[in-house]
């Protein structure tokens, strides 16, 4: 019990950190609105502008908003602290590689929210984006939104989906039963939806997710291997 409530002390001081960092950097948003503007640009040469297609299926029906919205929220932190306590308890290996993937990919999502700032799309209502999390928002989100932690222009990339990410690879690595292991690809897979639909992210944003937190995986994995490979060495004094 001592390991464990050390271990959830070291994550939380790592997310108060995350979160501080996160929203202290919301004050530039002439060149946050710029480097949309120029993502939004780049797409259209790449033929990947899936925003506004996605966005409007789910503006007709307040369910498939309530879908989009929730699968936003609770697939996100609480799926993760949910996760994180069932990795502890049955998969300590597989609990240390994602919590150090999770701790990599945060710095370098902080150090990106503070070089690139970025607009996300739901503060470009002349696009024809809306904000679904604050048209229809359940109290959980709307209780998280806390000013001092709140960075509107943390768009790039998104942890949202790279975080989906480790879970859905952490989930595949520790399972073989068919039902988790068809939820593994889900878990991302759904976040990267939501993220485009509910215009909280651009789809670069995502890409972008997803490259940062499968290269803090490979390298906790390729660590983990170098570990097991290195010769013990004796004192031979």
């Amino acid at each position: 019990m001592r390991e464990f409530l050390r271990e959830l002390a070291a994550v939380t001081v790592a997310a108060l950190v995350y979160y501080l960092v996160r929203g202290a950097v919301s004050d530039r948003a002439d060149e946050a609105f710029q480097r949309a503007r120029d993502i939004l640009g780049l797409e259209q040469r790449l033929r990947l502008d899936w925003e506004i297609p996605i966005h409007e299926v789910i503006l007709g029906s307040n369910a498939l908003i309530d879908l989009a919205n929730g699968t936003y929220f609770w697939g996100h932190m609480p799926l993760l602290i949910v996760l994180a306590v069932w990795l502890w308890r049955s998969h300590r290996d597989t609990w240390r590689r994602f919590r150090n993937a999770l701790l990599i990919s945060a710095a370098i999502g902080m150090s990106s929210y503070f070089l690139f700032p970025t607009a996300p799309p739901r503060l470009m209502p002349d696009l024809g984006y809306i904000d679904t999390l604050a048209l229809r928002a359940a109290p959980a989100y709307q209780a998280q939104e806390v000013g001092l932690f709140v960075n509107p222009y943390a768009a790039l990339p998104s942890l949202h989906v790279g975080w989906a990410l480790l879970a859905g690879i952490a989930v595949w690595q520790t399972s073989s039963h068919p039902l988790m292991r068809g939820l593994a690809p889900a878990i991302p897979l759904s976040q990267s939806w939501a993220v485009v639909a509910t215009a909280n992210h651009w789809t670069l944003d995502a890409f972008a997710g997803i490259g940062v937190c499968a290269a803090a995986w490979m390298m906790m994995t390729l660590l983990n291997r170098l570990s097991f490979r290195m010769p013990i060495q004796f004192d031979r004094r």
